[in-house]
């Protein structure tokens, strides 16, 4: 990707909005459409977006997604709470998927340096070439403390950014984290998803 095109993707936001987090927590984001216009402007429209992989769990929807500016590819996992009503029932599964992938392309756009901002100038998103382990909380993004200490998005995103260098499909990740934890990589604790992104790590080495 030539520098103008980096130069545009990469121009700071003035339009941060921000909505209440978890524990208390302000949380500053960019809005969907001003994303897409950001891409549209810097790429010329040269760009396309797609959801690679699905998962809907009971109270949440996982889509893994693609973002595509010719010869750049980045992936990232976006994911929405379910809708539902008192009762317990889903409102709109359709809705619910929006919103994921809605989540997906935000968290994408950034790994091509569309409001890298709210990540702070010393610490940007991780990429595969500058892996950490747990990579810390910054504005913009969800607070790190998943609900019934179910592994973090990041260490879900990481997990398959490890699998993909090793050229690992979804199904044998899962494989692997039934043989070494008794459950499948999206229902890893925290501290076994840990262990086993340190075991990926090292079988890589």
């Amino acid at each position: 990707m030539d520098s103008e095109k980096m130069r545009l993707l990469t121009r700071p936001f003035g339009d941060i909005k921000s909505r209440p987090g978890r524990n208390g927590q302000s949380i500053s984001y960019v809005e969907a459409h001003s994303v897409v216009q950001r891409l549209n402007d810097a790429l010329a429209g040269d760009w396309s977006f797609r959801v690679l992989e699905r998962e809907i769990l009971d109270g949440e929807v996982i889509v893994l997604g693609e973002l595509r500016a010719g010869e750049v590819v980045k992936q990232a996992f976006g994911g929405s709470e379910a809708t539902k009503t008192r009762d317990g029932k889903i409102v709109s599964l359709a809705d619910d998927l929006k919103s994921a992938a809605t989540d997906a392309l935000k968290k994408a756009a950034t790994l091509m340096g569309v409001a890298l901002q709210l990540y702070g100038a010393e610490e940007p998103p991780v990429t595969p070439s500058a892996p950490r382990l747990v990579p810390p909380v910054h504005d913009g993004d969800e607070p790190d403390v998943p609900p019934n200490n179910r592994l973090t998005r990041k260490q879900a995103e990481f997990i398959a950014r490890l699998a993909r260098e090793r050229g690992m499909a979804k199904g044998e990740v899962d494989a692997l984290a039934r043989e070494r934890h008794g459950t499948a990589a999206n229902f890893l604790s925290v501290k076994q998803a840990s262990e086993f992104i340190k075991q990926l790590q090292q079988e890589a080495a």
